[in-house]
């Protein structure tokens, strides 16, 4: 059955289905995603709801996919005094996100496979393209790192992303390459930010969904002098809110919808 869904997301990717599915009613809250979360960035006692891992409002997030916790939690953390970032992904690369008070006076660097279809033109803001398990930057480069939802898809089928048969490929293993260089370009004393879908292991083919013993390995590799791990459930009449890791170890991923919880790592080297 996984191998068909993949299959079947692999041919549509060559459709417009954007065009499609927005004139469906029901789509116009998950298009409005990026509204919503700029509304929550913006909003301090959301904010510092995130920042200290307390109970979301009830309804936060309805509807909406895992996005709307990682963006807030990953922002409400990042210090005021951090000069250089790095976003390993780039998952900083909206115009929701890059205008966010959160990000304002640093040297942001977005780092993803393959160019971006909106690049910004900012005095504070510059691109590189590549793989991320062999990173172009010296050690301990940047004061801060945010990796959102990217670790699942290293060494997966990324034929989605970048049309080169060299990057179809089954090496779920090689996220450990990844936590390894972004520990090497981090200064000592810096943090980074992670968020990976939780719950049961599932592997599909392009993603892979992270259990506890990943987790682990994760933190085991980066071996942090400090670490904290949020976790937050997606509750289908309440929205999202935070949980604790034996609620969401059992949480399965919807495929093409959304995970159904999120695991988000404070790593400090």
């Amino acid at each position: 059955m996984t191998k068909f869904i993949y299959k079947f997301i692999l041919i549509w990717s060559e459709v417009d289905i954007l065009k499609i599915i927005s004139r469906r009613p029901w789509m116009k809250k998950f298009y409005n995603k990026f509204g919503y979360i700029k509304k929550a960035i913006d909003n301090p006692e959301i904010m510092r709801k995130f920042k200290n891992s307390e109970f979301l409002p009830k309804k936060y997030g309805f509807n909406l996919d895992e996005r709307v916790v990682e963006y807030p939690w990953v922002l409400s953390r990042i210090p005021q005094d951090s000069k250089r970032l790095l976003d390993a992904g780039s998952a900083l690369n909206f115009r929701e996100i890059l205008d966010s008070p959160c990000l304002n006076n640093r040297e942001i660097t977005i780092a993803g496979l393959v160019p971006e279809k909106e690049c910004f033109s900012r005095a504070n803001l510059s691109y590189v393209f590549g793989d991320m398990r062999n990173l172009p930057f010296e050690n301990g480069y940047f004061d801060y790192i945010v990796c959102i939802s990217t670790l699942e898809h290293i060494g997966m089928d990324n034929i989605l992303y970048i049309k080169n048969a060299e990057y179809r490929e089954n090496k779920p293993g090689d996220f450990k390459k990844v936590v390894l260089e972004l520990n090497r370009v981090l200064k000592y004393g810096g943090k980074l930010f992670i968020t990976v879908p939780f719950g049961k292991h599932q592997g599909f083919g392009w993603f892979q969904q992270f259990d506890s013993n990943l987790i682990r390995e994760i933190i085991n590799i980066f071996n942090p002098e400090k670490s904290e791990i949020s976790y937050y459930k997606y509750f289908n009449k309440d929205g999202w809110n935070i949980s604790n890791k034996n609620d969401c170890r059992n949480a399965e991923y919807l495929t093409g919808i959304s995970a159904q919880a999120v695991a988000c790592l404070e790593l400090v080297k």
